[in-house]
C-alpha cells in the first residue's frame, strides 16, 4: 500500500497493522543484518531536529531512507553509501555524476509531493535505522513525523534547509551521522556562495527577469512563490501574477510577457530558448533581441528545481550570465569545486563547457 500523509494517519496505521501481520511471509528487499550492524543498532542517543523534536536515534547510522526527492538530493553528498532506498530512481543521465550506487536501490516515494506517495510496505521491509526529511517546515511537520515514527517504529527527523540556512543544515546532518568534518566542507562552500552574493548586492542593482517553463514558454515562476527563492535572490522577478501557483508554474499569455519585457529570460522544464527565440512575435522582446534568453543547466539535476543543493550552482551560473565581473570568484573553479565536493565527480573542461555554455551564454544541450 502506498500512503500520502495528507490522506490521514488512520490509513497509515491500518497499513502498518497489516504489515505486522504479514511481515514474516513478505519478501525483503534488504540484505540481512550483519553482526556489525546489529551491534551498531544497540546504542542510541537523543538528537534534536529542526522542528525541536527530541528523537532517539542510533549511535551509528548506516541505513537511511530519504523522505522524498529533496531529502535524497540533500543527503547524497554526505550519505550516498548509507541510503537504502531512493525517492525517485536515478536516470542513466544522472548516473554520469552520481555513479551507479543507486541503480539497484528500491523506490520508496515521497512523503510530501503531488503525484507521489510514500510506499509503506517498501519502507517497512528495508530494515532502515532512520527516515530523514529535508526542506521547508510544513505546519504539520511535528505531527506528521511523530505519527510516522510511532507507526513504523523508525526514528524520523526533520532538517530544515532554505537557501541561506542549508550550510547549518549540513552541519546538523554531519552531527547526526558522525561526519562533521565532511559536512563542514559542504557548509563552508555554501557559506562562501551566500556571503559573497550578499556582499555583491550591497552595491549592485538586480536585473529584471522572467523565468519560463513549458514547451510554449508560457508557464512562469511567479514572484514570491516557492520556486522563486533562488531567482529572487539573484534577480528582480517581474512576474507579478494574481492567483499565482505557489508550488507550480503559473500560466500566462504572450501579451502579459510582452508587457513585462524583462532584461533577461530564463527557460527550464520544457521551455527551449532557441526555439522560442525563432518565433516571430518573440523577436519583439528585449531579452531575445539582446541575446539574453537562456536555458537553465542541469546535471545531475536542474540547477533550480526542486530547490535543493544545486541552487548554489544556479547562483554561480546566474552571476556569470547576468553580472560578469561583479563577483570576485573564478566561475570555472567554483563549479568544478562544487562537483568534486557535492557529487565526488571530477568535472573535465569539456564537461564544464557543455554544462555552463559557450561565450554567448547560450547553454548547450
Amino acid at each position: 500500500m502506498k500512503i500520502k500523509m495528507k490522506k490521514g494517519i488512520a490509513l497509515l496505521a491500518a497499513a502498518c497493522l497489516c504489515l505486522m501481520s504479514v511481515s514474516c511471509a513478505a519478501p525483503s528487499h534488504s540484505t540481512e543484518k550483519t553482526d556489525e550492524q546489529s551491534q551498531e543498532s544497540t546504542g542510541t542517543r537523543t538528537f534534536v531536529d529542526s522542528a525541536g523534536r527530541e528523537v532517539e536515534v542510533p549511535e551509528t547510522i548506516t541505513r537511511i531512507i530519504p523522505s522524498g526527492d529533496m531529502a535524497q538530493m540533500f543527503l547524497w553528498p554526505l550519505a550516498a553509501d548509507e541510503l537504502v532506498s531512493v525517492a525517485t530512481p536515478v536516470t542513466e543521465e544522472q548516473e554520469k555524476y552520481l555513479g551507479t550506487t543507486a541503480r539497484d536501490l528500491p523506490e520508496t516515494g515521497n512523503l510530501y509531493k503531488t503525484g507521489s506517495e510514500l510506499n509503506v510496505e517498501e519502507v517497512a521491509s528495508l530494515d532502515a535505522q532512520i527516515i530523514i526529511d529535508f526542506g521547508e517546515a510544513k505546519d504539520s511537520i511535528t505531527e506528521d513525523l511523530d505519527n510516522l515514527q510511532e507507526l513504523l517504529g523508525i526514528p524520523c527527523v526533520f532538517i530544515e534547509g532554505g537557501l541561506e540556512d542549508s550550510a547549518e543544515a549540513y552541519r546538523m546532518l554531519g552531527e547526526l551521522l558522525g561526519k562533521e568534518e565532511q559536512a563542514e566542507e559542504l557548509a563552508s562552500y555554501i557559506d562562501t556562495v551566500i556571503d559573497t552574493t550578499q556582499q555583491v548586492f550591497k552595491t549592485t542593482e538586480k536585473k529584471e527577469a522572467v523565468i519560463l517553463s513549458g514547451s510554449d514558454g508560457l508557464g512562469c515562476v511567479a514572484s514570491g512563490t516557492y520556486f522563486d527563492e533562488v531567482w529572487a535572490y539573484m534577480l528582480k522577478n517581474v512576474a507579478q501574477v494574481d492567483d499565482a501557483q505557489m508550488y507550480a508554474s503559473t500560466s500566462i499569455d504572450f501579451e502579459q510577457l510582452a508587457s513585462w519585457d524583462p532584461d533577461y529570460l530564463f527557460c527550464y522544464n520544457g521551455a527551449d530558448p532557441k526555439e522560442l527565440s525563432q518565433r516571430a512575435e518573440w523577436s519583439q522582446l528585449s531579452a531575445v533581441q539582446n541575446g539574453q534568453c537562456y536555458a537553465v543547466p542541469e546535471g545531475p539535476y536542474s540547477f533550480v528545481s526542486p530547490p535543493t543543493v544545486n541552487r548554489y550552482l544556479a547562483i554561480i551560473w546566474i552571476a556569470d550570465q547576468v553580472y560578469p565581473g561583479e563577483f570576485p570568484w573564478d566561475t570555472e573553479q567554483m563549479v568544478k569545486e562544487y562537483y568534486q565536493l557535492f557529487y565526488h565527480y571530477t568535472l573535465s573542461d569539456a564537461d564544464y563547457d557543455a554544462l555552463m555554455g559557450d561565450e554567448s551564454g547560450e547553454t548547450k544541450s
